[in-house]
């Protein structure tokens, strides 16, 4: 039985958020090209494609009602510092895009239907995840994440109508913590987990009303609690391949590959 006390725990009420990655993660690959197996750390490259089919949105501040469709889809490239095989430290860099539809009612009780898709954006992001406990194959793992985007606009309808984008602005930010344990059976790694997450979108300075109080409007997930579970495949030496679903909080998937130097 092995016990690891992580750093994590010291600031895990300002840890970081989006797709969870596998719990076994910072051990399932124990030989990388470069760097000998027996050092303390060692550096992972992967790609990490996104796609969220239903973000759970409501409209909250400037308006009010659920967000009828919310869609986002993010393409992105990792860097994973692994400290003695525990702690994984990573950041994602990358391609964002959104599109939505929600409605509102005018002073006057009409209701307008609104669309928007934007055009990709740069994302960043920030993360860690920690090995608390191992044994026999079994882990349990505490992580989190955070990450930020910005959007320009490509097109917006209202009632079916388009409209001016020319000063439009879409700013997006998430983070979460999760907690969630996988065991590995020969190649593969199953996990299941809970998470917790705060997801906002902000959309600012349309020439056109957009929400009950005019050109602006938010968004924020419904339900911050979600489960997520998948499964790692890896013979241990060089790289790892990984599907993810997320539900209950969204509806996403998540495909994402490392390879350990």
């Amino acid at each position: 039985m092995k016990w690891t006390v992580i750093s994590l725990l010291c600031f895990s009420s300002s840890l970081f958020a989006s797709p969870v990655g596998n719990a076994a993660a910072p051990e399932l690959i124990e030989q990388g090209f470069f760097v000998p197996d027996d050092w303390w750390g060692n550096v992972r490259l992967g790609y990490e494609g996104d796609f969220v089919s239903d973000g759970k949105m409501q409209q909250y501040g400037q308006g009010y009602g659920r967000v009828d469709s919310y869609e986002q889809q993010t393409n992105s490239g990792v860097v994973t510092g692994n400290i003695a095989d525990r702690v994984d430290l990573f950041c994602v860099l990358g391609s964002s895009r959104t599109n939505a539809d929600w409605r509102f009612v005018d002073s006057e009780n009409g209701v307008h239907r609104m669309e928007m898709e934007t055009n990709y954006g740069f994302l960043w992001g920030a993360g860690a995840r920690g090995i608390l406990y191992e044994e026999e194959g079994v882990c349990l793992t505490l992580g989190g994440r955070f990450e930020r985007s910005s959007f320009d606009p490509s097109w917006l309808t209202s009632d079916g109508v388009p409209k001016s984008v020319a000063s439009g602005r879409v700013d997006w930010s998430q983070w979460q913590i999760d907690l969630d344990f996988s065991y590995t059976i020969d190649i593969f790694a199953p996990y299941i987990g809970v998470k917790y997450s705060h997801a906002r979108t902000e959309l600012n300075s349309f020439s056109c009303p957009i929400s009950e109080k005019g050109s602006s409007n938010q968004f924020k997930n419904r339900l911050p609690v979600g489960i997520f579970l998948g499964c790692g495949l890896s013979s241990g030496k060089y790289f790892m391949l990984n599907l993810e679903g997320r539900l209950i909080d969204e509806e996403a998937v998540t495909v994402s590959g490392d390879i350990r130097f």
